[in-house]
């Protein structure tokens, strides 16, 4: 389903809206597959215990963050349908994100029950507002279906908690039991997407069944011109293989998100071009390089797919 102007209403109104079958079919099932590089399945889980003793060690922080293996989490996080949410809703096309991360919760492993909270400590050095490019944007993608036995995620609408000081951002059932009265679980299907605001209280809640795995997808957007907001400086995983697989891999309008200069920038120069081809062999440079003034039949290029 595509994200609408109600979706939109929703979200301002009531700090977080669920877009149903954001990815169905071949889409999803990648992304499925793919998170399978990383965890297994409960069977395999159930079946060879010995060989994933690190889940059972640190059950609550199974966390992955981008860029991914393979191409499909890649592909989802800094794809078009995400970007085309973000944009409209920062109403602005200089975006980029701020982090993303995929997550399994295994049931029977550990005591995933949080208290309610805001995210934004480790996102701004200031408070958040949430109106325009003031705006970030928290997305969590689900692969697998989430009922009441699977840990739903608990929010708290926004016309709840109108008044309710943003300090501190951590609440206790004991301290704020008015706010906990107020929360309701988010129910999910494979595919949907729960997008909500840096404002919005909310909470992971524990895991009741017996067996099985909840698998997500998170990420935060922000907008460009905003620097005092913001989680990664992705130049701080430049040295890591998979970034350079994904620098190498990827759209201009992927890169550009990660904060990636683009093509017409004054950074780009005949030395630097040639400079970062040297770092990334893999990538088609040629959109980088200046047009001449008055050469006959060269045009220009702006962007397109990167050379694998």
């Amino acid at each position: 389903m595509e994200f609408s102007d109600e979706h939109m209403a929703a979200l301002v109104k009531r700090g977080f809206v669920v877009v149903p079958k954001f990815l169905e079919g071949e889409e999803l099932a990648g992304a499925v597959g793919n998170m399978g590089r990383y965890f297994p399945s409960v069977e395999e889980l159930e079946g060879t215990p010995e060989r994933y003793g690190f889940i059972h060690e640190d059950p609550e922080h199974l966390q992955v963050e981008f860029p991914f293996a393979g191409s499909a989490l890649n592909s989802i996080t800094v794809g078009g349908k995400v970007r085309e949410i973000v944009r409209k809703l920062l109403k602005t096309d200089e975006i980029l994100l701020s982090q993303a991360a995929v997550w399994a919760k295994y049931a029977g492993t550990g005591d995933f029950e949080q208290g309610l909270h805001l995210d934004y400590q480790g996102n701004t050095l200031v408070v958040p507002r949430d109106d325009g490019a003031y705006r970030q944007v928290n997305m969590i993608l689900y692969y697998t279906d989430v009922t009441m036995e699977m840990g739903p995620t608990y929010v708290v609408p926004a016309e709840k908690t109108q008044g309710v000081p943003m300090w501190p951002t951590h609440r206790t059932r004991k301290g704020d039991p008015g706010m906990y009265k107020e929360e309701r679980p988010v129910l999910a299907g494979a595919g949907d997407l729960l997008i909500f605001s840096m404002r919005t209280w909310h909470r992971a809640s524990a895991m009741l069944a017996e067996r099985g795995v909840r698998l997500t997808h998170h990420m935060v957007w922000r907008a460009k011109e905003h620097a005092f907001q913001g989680y990664h400086l992705w130049a701080q995983k430049g040295e890591e293989p998979g970034m350079m697989e994904f620098i190498e891999n990827s759209q201009a309008a992927e890169r550009e998100v990660l904060g990636f200069p683009k093509a017409g920038d004054a950074y780009w120069n005949e030395e630097t071009v040639a400079a970062v081809k040297m770092r990334y062999p893999g990538m088609d440079v040629r959109m980088y390089r200046k047009r001449k003034v008055g050469t006959k039949g060269e045009k220009g290029t702006n962007g397109g797919k990167i050379k694998s």
